[in-house]
């Protein structure tokens, strides 16, 4: 070995060791899908888990960060409509047993929760004039296409954004009447 690239390695290790201490560990929030286990979901919920899934497995999420989008499956037979408001919705998602992460928990009311249109979500994915950095516009189009195929329609799903400081859950849903509501989850970054 060159003596340079030695003297380089032995200063990469030695200030890896002096800042180590000061380095916060990365946020690893408790996500839905490593508590569920997708073999035990009904056909008809692993047939839209894939397809929703391959339709957002080559996108993320932009706001402060870019996030990946992750399958959420809410079982509840008895529920006939989707929530109308963020704290129901928070309330299902907690009797299903399912985590949510510190600043989704902590989320109050007409904080930053709030449910979106399906136009004020997808828009500024795809609109002609929309900002693409990651030329994710087609990605969105297609999964837009897709989430309204799969519950018959927009006005069939819910955009709830639930959480409070900088990381807010973001879940487009839909209800799956006699099996539960299911759909992608993400997370906005907003300081």
């Amino acid at each position: 070995m060159d003596p340079k690239d030695a003297e380089y390695l032995s200063f990469l290790e030695d200030y890896e060791k002096k800042t180590q201490p000061f380095i916060q560990p990365k946020e690893v929030p408790l996500t839905i899908t490593q508590m569920q286990d997708p073999t035990t979901f009904p056909a008809d919920i692993q047939r839209i888990r894939e397809t929703l899934l391959e339709a957002s497995s080559q996108l993320l999420y932009i706001s402060e960060a870019e996030e990946p989008y992750e399958f959420i499956f809410i079982p509840n037979e008895e529920i006939s409509e989707l929530p109308s408001n963020c704290e129901e919705f928070k309330s299902l998602i907690k009797k299903s047993n399912i985590t949510l992460t510190e600043e989704e928990e902590s989320a109050e009311e007409g904080n930053e929760n709030n449910i979106l249109d399906f136009g004020e979500f997808f828009n500024p994915f795809t609109v002609v004039h929309a900002e693409d950095p990651y030329g994710q516009r087609d990605g969105y189009k297609e999964l837009q296409k897709i989430i309204e195929a799969t519950f018959h329609g927009k006005e069939n799903v819910r955009i709830y954004k639930v959480g409070s400081h900088r990381k807010i859950g973001v879940f487009i849903v839909g209800l799956v009447k006699g099996v539960g509501i299911v759909g992608l989850k993400t997370l906005s970054v907003e300081t």
